[in-house]
């Protein structure tokens, strides 16, 4: 939605209860920024699939809530984020600076053996080694997250200042572009129903639910000039 009508929907959640986690809590304004290292196969099979409207498919990239990784970055995760049509579901590991390094450096005997205890490790890193994928994008953006305390299983999170570069590591960040200018976007998240009111702030917007890829679109942004073939 345009960056305008997003502030108008943002003043009507907080109207009707919606507040800031507790992830804020750190920041100002009651955002923080999302900095992910995107990975994909030789042939980039992950934004294939998205292109392709395949219902199935899945994205693998690092994430860290700082602009840039630094040697104070206090997370760094590993993630495998699954979708089947409108479904999604998030698995995620927590590295170390050194696992961090020894990811970029394929150094996989180092991490399958330090995954042997975490849930999804060695799952995610399975999967990294079959397909050969390699970092191939940075995508960063400032997130506005809001709860409910009247409904604990939605969560809306609004994107703004969508930007990306191609890269292959988290250290350094190459010039950046916006992808979608003057362009935000909302995510609600919710496993059983969507309250009434949410569907009465949509209508009075005329907002209408659309697939979005910040990974896909990126890329398209960077090869604007020179398309992806398909």
């Amino acid at each position: 939605m345009d960056e305008r009508i997003a502030s108008s929907v943002l003043y009507m959640l907080h109207e009707v209860g919606m507040t800031a986690d507790s992830n804020t809590e750190q920041h100002h304004n009651g955002r923080y920024p999302v900095t992910s290292l995107y990975f994909d196969s030789p042939f980039l099979s992950d934004y294939q699939d998205k292109a392709g409207g395949f219902i199935n498919r899945k994205k693998i990239r690092v994430r860290i809530y700082t602009p840039v990784l630094t040697n104070t970055t206090p997370e760094i995760w590993l993630e495998k984020k699954e979708k089947y049509d409108m479904r999604v579901s998030k698995k995620r590991v927590r590295l170390t600076h050194e696992d961090y390094k020894a990811l970029i450096d394929e150094s996989y005997a180092h991490l399958l053996r330090r995954s042997e205890s975490t849930r999804y490790g060695t799952e995610i890193l399975h999967t990294i080694i079959r397909q050969q994928m390699r970092p191939r994008a940075i995508v960063r953006y400032d997130r506005t997250p809001l709860v409910s305390k009247s409904f604990s299983d939605l969560r809306i999170t609004i994107d703004s200042r969508i930007e990306a570069c191609l890269a292959e590591d988290m250290w350094y960040t190459p010039s950046m572009i916006f992808v979608t200018p003057h362009t935000t976007v909302m995510e609600v998240k919710f496993s059983r129903i969507i309250p009434p009111w949410f569907r009465q702030i949509r209508d009075h917007h005329n907002l209408v639910r659309t697939a979005f890829s910040k990974y896909a679109n990126s890329l398209e942004a960077m090869h604007r000039y020179y398309p992806i073939p398909r």
